[in-house]
């Protein structure tokens, strides 16, 4: 994978991990994004990664405990999330009125409507809120058996974090190096790879001799 992080941002010690684990997978394909604004309604929403593959564009959250807590998390279809013991998961962004699964919801929708704005072609953008945890904290599970479709969560495992990007890997081709270049083209960070599009289809495993 090819990592990209926007250096005018500060990585929280959460999305320090997050790209560890983007630099262990060297061989999965695909393009990262750290920490990035993206253009909503005259405004723009802060998104803490963007991942390409080929098949899919995917809105992570980031999201890490501020103190530790042990047990289950369980994560309810409204409120905040919380630990099995009936404690509020002490997670940022966890509150009674914003919860993380919102948080992504709301930058996915985001990101979807301007990648189908620029592209001009109908996008299918998805969410995942990635829990890091702190050291030697024991979270051995996650309940969350209801939650809006295309949206996921993992909770710190690097395993499930890879078959999480390898299980859409035998669908159709729905972004390419050229698409991908465009976005973050416009975005105003192509500079981090020297605008040159090959090396995104190194990234992505398509043949970079196209865009020679």
């Amino acid at each position: 994978m090819l990592l990209l992080i926007n250096e005018g941002a500060e990585l929280s010690p959460a999305e320090q991990r997050f790209a560890e684990w983007v630099e262990w997978s060297p061989a999965q394909p695909g393009v990262v994004l750290l920490n990035v604004d993206v253009p909503n309604r005259g405004f723009t929403r802060q998104i803490d990664a963007l991942i390409w593959t080929r098949q899919r564009c995917i809105v992570v959250e980031v999201k890490g405990f501020r103190s530790r807590q042990d047990g289950t998390l369980v994560v309810p279809p409204n409120g905040p999330w919380q630990m099995s013991d009936g404690r509020v998961a002490d997670i940022y962004g966890n509150t009674y009125d914003h919860n993380p699964i919102t948080q992504v919801r709301a930058n996915a929708l985001a990101m979807k409507n301007w990648a189908t704005q620029i592209t001009r072609r109908r996008r299918f953008v998805y969410g995942l809120v990635l829990v890091m945890l702190r050291p030697d904290q024991d979270v051995p599970s996650l309940d969350a058996q209801v939650r809006p479709e295309k949206i996921d969560i993992v909770v710190e495992d690097f395993d499930v974090f890879r078959y999480y990007l390898h299980r859409l890997a035998d669908h159709s081709v729905q972004w390419t190096a050229a698409q991908v270049d465009t976005l973050i083209t416009r975005l105003g960070l192509a500079h981090l790879y020297g605008g040159r599009r090959d090396i995104i289809a190194t990234a992505l495993e398509e043949p970079a001799h196209d865009y020679a």
